[in-house]
């Protein structure tokens, strides 16, 4: 009886002790390779992780010990058919989504193979965590760069903008209402009545009558000449830049015309003061604008 009591004792140790090495990636067969790896940040890995190659496993890792910040020493244990080269690599790498780490582990295509003693520099790939994480950050950044961009400054400059526009929008539909132009008009239109009356003058007298005709032709000079001078005096105050037009300082089309008409008709008048009989026959007394 005390012989099967102590037999299922050690049939449980080992049982226990087999468990234990299964859990903790450990083999009971002897025979591999201790290599060391630098890490900056093992991100969670832990004693007992697998070693992938290609994704089979060909060892574990032995130990984990931090030598001082930024620099942390992992122990791999490897099987010999992968034994290091001088090229060889090692990553930390993310295995589920539920933290679980293995070390992605490659052992080099060089022919040289690694010193003993020599350790291997590793690295840490991005695992979902630090994904998100960097995201976030990268959203919060973007964040306070909008709510710098859209601060009250601007805001408030825009808002300034707008009513500027508006103001400029309602000058410019207002434009063929102001005084400028009623005054404008009005000379235009009075321009036009006096050549009417001329037509109508020189139309309707006879060769006898060319002194009346000249006496005329003079006051009508005359008026001209006022006309001709409120014209000017519009003209400058646009030059100066006063009121709507003088906005429009930059296109000069309608004060050419204007002067050009002042001219034409201060020659026109000339002209036939100096020589009416250009301008009229025997019985008919004809107007030629040209």
């Amino acid at each position: 009886q005390e012989v099967g009591v102590g037999a299922i004792v050690l049939v449980g140790v080992a049982v226990f002790l087999v468990g234990m090495f299964y859990l903790t990636g450990r083999s009971l067969r002897t025979g591999g390779i201790s290599v060391d790896v630098m890490f900056e940040s093992v991100a969670g890995l832990k004693q007992g992780d697998p070693v992938l190659v290609s994704g089979v496993k060909k060892g574990r890792v032995a130990r984990v010990a931090l030598e001082r910040v930024k620099s942390v020493r992992v122990t791999l244990e490897l099987s010999k058919d992968v034994a290091p080269r001088i090229d060889a690599s090692a990553a930390v790498a993310a295995m589920d989504l539920f933290g679980a780490k293995f070390i992605d582990y490659n052992p080099g295509a060089r022919e040289e193979k690694l010193a003993s003693g020599r350790s291997i520099s590793g690295t840490s790939t991005p695992d979902i965590a630090g994904v998100a994480q960097g995201v976030a950050n990268r959203a919060n950044e973007l964040m306070e760069n909008a709510a710098n961009i859209v601060s009250d400054r601007l805001g408030e400059d825009i808002h300034n903008t707008l009513l500027v526009t508006q103001r400029a929008m309602s000058a410019l539909s207002d434009m063929p209402e102001g005084p400028f132009i009623k005054q404008t008009t009005r000379t235009l239109q009075a321009t036009e009545r006096v050549m009417q009356r001329v037509d109508s003058m020189l139309g309707s007298g006879t060769g006898a009558n060319v002194d009346s005709i000249s006496r005329n032709l003079a006051r009508l000079t005359e008026h001209l000449g006022h006309t001709t001078a409120a014209l000017d005096t519009l003209l400058s105050r646009m030059n100066r830049g006063e009121g709507t037009l003088g906005r429009m300082a930059s296109d000069t089309m309608m004060y050419h015309d204007l002067h050009e008409l002042s001219v034409s008709l201060t020659k026109l008048l000339t002209d036939l003061q100096e020589h009416p009989d250009k301008y009229m026959k025997p019985g008919l007394i004809r107007v030629k604008l040209f």
